[in-house]
């Protein structure tokens, strides 16, 4: 459910992420939990489709970060689909500054670290804050690789967002792009499709200790 760096671009136009347009088809995994069952292990036709641009900005001295929760719950963004038949592809490009985006699902596991349990990001940490992290070139506002894909009753993901050293402030400001999917379970999926794979964020982080 979430792609980073996507190898998908459009032909003839400078390279972006490829978006899921009507008549795409698209499996999700079973490792969804049983929670997700509207989804889990089901293809899907995209019936219909609309881009929703939307922008946040932040302000945050040197040091400090902010997290922002993208669900639908009370402190959330309400970034979430709020019916089962639809999915919301999420593009995020960030505008240049000294800041750092780390990724957390559920709210406080990061889903970038590695084996070993100290090797998780720590926004205190002069070194750890690095770990994992997303900086802005990684996937610039003008030409966005961040993806990731949003389903009714998904758990919270949370981005924190954090201010490098060297500066007093820094405005911190994230561009989405909302690609608002509707999905038909019922068509039938012809024999030569190879439907886009969906998988659960729990498969991505399958490195870590925590499991």
């Amino acid at each position: 459910m979430i792609e980073v760096r996507p190898t998908e671009v459009f032909a003839g136009v400078q390279p972006r992420p490829k978006i899921l347009l009507v008549d795409r088809w698209i499996r999700f995994s079973n490792g969804f939990p049983s929670s997700l069952n509207h989804v889990r292990g089901k293809t899907a036709r995209i019936a219909k489709q609309q881009q929703v641009p939307y922008e946040l900005s932040y302000l945050l001295k040197e040091g400090c970060y902010k997290d922002i929760n993208l669900s639908n719950e009370d402190t959330g963004e309400k970034l979430y689909p709020n019916v089962t038949t639809n999915l919301y592809e999420v593009l995020i490009g960030f505008k240049p500054g000294n800041y750092l985006t780390h990724l957390y699902f559920p709210a406080e596991y990061p889903l970038y670290r590695l084996d070993h349990p100290d090797m998780s990001p720590l926004v205190s940490s002069l070194t750890m804050k690095y770990l994992g992290a997303i900086k802005p070139s990684d996937s610039p506002a003008e030409n966005p690789i961040f993806k990731m894909y949003l389903v009714y009753n998904l758990s919270p993901i949370i981005l924190r967002l954090v201010v490098d050293e060297g500066v007093d402030y820094e405005k911190m400001s994230l561009k989405f792009t909302i690609n608002r999917c509707l999905m038909d379970f019922d068509a039938p999926m012809p024999p030569h499709i190879q439907p886009k794979p969906i998988l659960y964020l729990d498969e991505i982080k399958w490195m870590s200790v925590a499991g």
